[in-house]
């Protein structure tokens, strides 16, 4: 915004006034410049760049293609049919922009002072120039460290397991599943047997594709071959994605013999697992002292970011396994970097057994329209979205609406929804059934991409709490009222209380009063004044709503406009319904968000190929077969950057 540009932005300012740089943007590429001593407006201009693209996301900024990109952006015909008389002159300002030559821009780039060289020693310049693509240091040796140790993981085989031994425990645990009613599909299978021969093992797969009954078949089939493969460590980047991992490889484990069941089905958050220290402090594991354990899963993968994923990877000791499990069309990480999507795109490339990823492609589940509409969404086929949303299967409805200009009263539907399940809330409250309010909690969710504006988390509350007046007195008016829904704001390990964890508030008297899942799943009450975070729940963004998933969902659509508007995120919110999915939205927001995936920007996928064609070279007798990066990266990025 104009009102917010610094004082002094000079050559800059243009770049603010039209939207393209914020002033955040401009304050850490002038500290850049200042600290590496470089004067020159291009530079700067870069850096500020660089900081922008991070901030939405990307870990590198593109010279050569930088300007096209952010044209595509900000001159989108739905940006521009929606801009008002101020936003399209600020549209005119930017057709004006002066930006550097090319060419030029990166012959400057390549001899500034403030900028790093691809052989220059780790940590010594704030950016960093490699194939002509420019980063931040940090996040440069982050996506070196990841693409390095990946490749290392996949190269490094676990001790020797015999073909008949891996197929005998495959053939074993496949017939117990089998006599517990489960079967397994050759992916699963695959899997399994990758999990045996590798120390790191990807699986991919959308709702429904069996992941968890996976993760139970590798860890019953790893003990079944290999004997005690060692401490098995379950993780997800978010204590409620994490809670609800433990929920469902319990209920798996539960189907088995006991002597394919695994020891322990605790799980936590990423960030305990490696031993956080606290924001800005490390973690107690890292290469010097890894994880001891024989075997980490981590699911929800997508959730992770290049700097995580970053830390994870180096605290893997020489004798673990590693799978990573998640499903690459949804949202990534909230941070920068799309790790699992990057990592599931290269491994066509290299192969199996260079990358060993495994995607799950048949659906265990009934497949339905919200099966179908989700599948649609993923490959990108509007006709087919649209074909779903305009059918007559009960289970999707499709409100072709501006949201802004809707309220709940002009959908009924969904304000019975809500209000049926409060009065059912209120009801097993009332008869202290605590269990029955938990899961009541879950019955039903609004979603929304924003969190302020008409379409935001905050006004479509404001509409809920009105809807719920009558069956819950008192709702929204600053305290709490019993049958109300809350979440948790913020992990609380001292009393097993996780991020994202919702629950009911039960009693008002003596004080009040919510019950919440326990560590083990089970329902236990807590006074609300002892979980400091706790807030009222309504509506919730799609990126809160991630790891979970809810019987039936209402999805609020920003305008078409939108820079939220992408095919992850609505592939992502329609994925969190089990059995009824209502969208609220035009047809040109479905259209454009089904059209528009994810354009983060990271190196990952440039530096897998690079392996991949120094293996055809040494394969061919053209090469020496350096891993990943450029020649002498362990000398670039191995002293250490933290």
């Amino acid at each position: 915004m104009p009102d917010l540009i610094p004082v002094a932005a000079g050559h800059l300012a243009p770049f603010c006034r039209t939207g393209v740089l914020e002033a955040a943007d401009v304050h850490l590429a002038r500290l850049i410049c200042r600290a590496g001593g470089e004067p020159s407006p291009d530079v700067e201009l870069a850096a500020a760049l660089t900081v922008r693209e991070l901030r939405l996301g990307s870990v590198q900024m593109d010279p050569a293609t930088i300007r096209r990109d952010i044209a595509r952006q900000i001159l989108d015909p739905a940006v521009v049919a929606a801009a008002g008389p101020g936003e399209l002159a600020a549209l005119e300002e930017f057709k004006a922009l002066s930006w550097p030559d090319p060419s030029a821009w990166l012959e400057e780039l390549g001899v500034s002072p403030a900028v790093a060289g691809p052989m220059t020693p780790a940590n010594r310049r704030a950016l960093r120039l490699d194939e002509g693509i420019l980063h931040l240091e940090r996040y440069w040796q982050d996506e070196q460290q990841v693409a390095q140790l990946m490749a290392g993981l996949a190269d490094d085989p676990p001790d020797e397991l015999s073909d008949h031994l891996v197929e005998a425990a495959v053939k074993s645990v496949g017939g117990a599943l089998r006599q517990a009613g489960t079967v397994l599909d050759p992916a699963q299978i695959q899997a399994a047997e990758r999990a045996c021969r590798h120390r790191l093992t990807v699986l991919a797969g959308g709702p429904g594709t069996g992941k968890t009954t996976t993760v139970c078949t590798i860890l019953a089939v790893l003990a079944r071959a290999a004997g005690d493969p060692g401490p098995v460590r379950l993780a997800a980047p978010s204590g409620k994605a994490a809670a609800r991992l433990r929920d469902a490889v319990g209920q798996v484990a539960a189907g088995l013999p006991e002597e394919f069941r695994p020891a322990s089905v605790e799980a936590t958050t990423v960030h305990a697992l490696l031993g956080s220290r606290g924001p800005g402090r490390g973690f107690s594991h890292d290469a010097r002292n890894p994880l001891a354990a024989g075997v980490v899963i981590v699911d929800e993968a997508s959730m992770l970011s290049l700097p995580m994923a970053a830390r994870l990877l180096e605290a893997v000791g020489p004798s673990t396994r590693l799978v990573l499990v998640g499903d690459p069309g949804q949202l990534v990480s909230v941070d920068a970097g799309s790790v699992l999507a990057d990592v599931v795109a290269s491994a066509s490339g290299l192969g199996p057994e260079r990358l060993p990823v495994t995607t799950l492609t048949s659906n265990h589940r009934s497949g339905g329209a919200i099966a179908r509409l989700a599948e649609a969404v993923r490959r990108g086929d509007q006709d087919a979205v649209m074909a779903v949303l305009d059918g007559d299967d009960s289970t999707v409805g499709f409100i072709d609406a501006d949201a802004a200009g809707v309220g709940l009263q002009e959908l009924p539907e969904v304000a019975e929804q809500i209000r049926s399940v409060a009065a059912d809330t209120l009801e097993a409250v009332n008869r202290g059934d605590d269990e029955e309010a938990l899961r009541l909690v879950d019955e039903h969710r609004l979603l929304c991409a924003h969190r302020q504006g008409p379409y935001g988390v905050e006004a479509w509350s404001r509409q809920m709490d009105s809807a719920l007046s009558e069956a819950l007195p008192g709702l929204g008016r600053g305290r709490w009222v019993v049958g109300e829904p809350v979440i948790v704001n913020r992990n609380m390990r001292q009393l097993e209380i996780n991020n994202g964890d919702c629950g009911v508030v039960v009693t008002e008297d003596p004080v009040p009063t919510v019950v919440l899942p326990g560590g083990s799943g089970a329902p236990r009450r807590l006074p609300c004044a002892l979980v400091a975070s706790l807030r009222p729940l309504q509506a919730m963004t799609v990126h809160k709503a991630q790891g979970s998933q809810f019987n039936r969902v209402t999805v609020i659509l920003p305008p078409p406009d939108s820079p939220l508007l992408t095919r992850e995120l609505i592939y992502t919110a329609i994925t969190r319904a089990r059995r009824g999915l209502t969208v609220v939205g035009t047809r040109e927001s479905v259209s454009r968000a089904v059209a528009q995936p994810s354009r983060r920007r990271s190196g990952l996928a440039r530096l897998w190929e690079r392996r991949s064609q120094r293996d055809r070279q040494v394969g061919a007798g053209l090469g020496d077969g350096q891993a990943v990066g450029e020649p002498g990266l362990d000398e670039a990025a191995g002293d250490g950057h933290r």
